[in-house]
């Protein structure tokens, strides 16, 4: 009897996560609040150049409703040239959270360019997604490809 209570609960709590997580996609797109600055106000280019800078206030461009950040004319030029290059896969959400199921809001000075995509990854204390992450890359790639889809794209 204590078994099946015990995978009864374990049920509800796994409904409840994928509830939870498909409402908390539904009310925000994007790996980050709407009263903060995108990607912590980060030049999206620069990460490609391995180096994160700062953006600049007065150095900004609108894309997908989300006001972006650079640091120079020149990196902005170069997003708007090829914005779906440059924007984060999964909209700047967790990838390995995203691998899992699951949603996270990242750390965004913890990132990689894999096949030419930006991802970002979350970091706690016991926990770092950038590592879990390159245990299998290619793997947790096409899993959090089709997780994203699930997600977000069965709502549009």
């Amino acid at each position: 009897m204590k078994r099946n209570q015990f995978l009864n609960i374990a049920l509800v709590m796994v409904i409840g996560l994928i509830f939870t997580t498909h409402l908390h996609a539904q009310e925000h797109t994007y790996g980050f609040h709407a009263d903060e600055k995108p990607f912590d106000g980060n030049d999206l280019i620069s990460y490609f150049d391995g180096k994160i800078l700062p953006g600049k206030d007065n150095i900004t461009h609108k894309y997908k409703d989300v006001t972006l950040y650079f640091a120079n004319e020149k990196n902005r030029d170069r997003f708007k040239e090829n914005p779906e290059k440059y924007f984060p896969a999964y909209n700047g959400w967790c990838a390995i959270a995203l691998a899992s199921g699951t949603l996270a809001r990242p750390n965004y000075s913890s990132y990689k360019v894999q096949d030419g995509k930006l991802l970002f990854f979350e970091v706690r204390a016991f926990f770092n997604g950038k590592v879990a992450w390159e245990k299998d890359p290619d793997i947790n790639r096409i899993t959090a490809d089709e997780k994203y889809t699930e997600i977000f794209e069965k709502k549009q």
